[in-house]
C-alpha cells in the first residue's frame, strides 16, 4: 500500500492492517518533524510538496523492487505533504517478511530512497521563510550502497 496524504496516520492502525500469522518479522521507520535551527532561526515546521503522479510511480517501482529483492509479505509507504508542525508525523515505511533481516534491510532501503531520489521537496519553515532542505552528502553516499537493488 502506498499513500500520499495531507492527513496524519495512526501507526498502530497501519500495523494492524498487515499483521498476520505468515509474518515472522516487522520493521518500521517513522519520521517526524524535529525542532532545529536553520540560519540562526528556530524551525517551526516543514512544508512538503510533491509531483504526485511521478511520486506514486516512483514509490510503486521501489516498493516492487523491495518486495522482490527481500521477499516481503507486506510493504506500506505513507508520505505526508503540506504544512507540518514540529512533532508531526511525516513518513511511515512498514515492512513484513518471514525473517527479520529482510524486513529490516528493506525498510532501510526504502527510507534511503525516499531521502534521496523520490519526487518530494522539503522546506524548513522559520519565522517568515521557507528554506529548501538539501540532501546531505552522507545520505547520498549511503544511498549508493543500494545500487544492486536499484539496478
Amino acid at each position: 500500500m502506498i499513500r500520499i496524504t495531507t492527513e496524519s496516520f495512526n501507526l498502530e492502525e497501519e500495523f494492524n492492517k498487515i499483521t498476520n500469522s505468515t509474518n515472522g518479522a516487522y520493521s518500521f521507520f517513522l519520521g517526524t518533524v524535529r525542532s532545529d535551527i536553520e540560519k540562526n532561526q528556530k524551525i517551526n515546521g516543514i512544508f512538503l510538496e510533491c509531483y504526485e503522479k511521478l511520486a506514486y510511480q516512483q514509490l510503486s517501482q521501489i516498493q516492487s523492487k523491495a518486495i522482490k529483492y527481500w521477499k516481503l509479505n507486506e510493504c506500506v509507504i505513507i508520505h505526508r505533504v503540506g504544512n507540518l508542525l514540529v512533532g508531526e508525523k511525516i513518513v511511515l515505511v512498514l515492512t513484513s517478511s518471514n525473517h527479520r533481516s529482510d524486513a529490516i534491510k528493506s525498510c532501510e532501503f526504502i527510507i534511503d530512497y525516499l531521502k534521496i531520489d523520490a519526487a518530494f521537496w522539503k522546506f524548513n519553515i522559520t519565522g517568515n521563510e521557507q528554506i529548501p532542505i538539501q540532501a546531505k552528502e552522507k545520505d547520498q553516499k549511503k544511498f549508493l550502497m543500494w545500487k544492486d537493488v536499484i539496478a
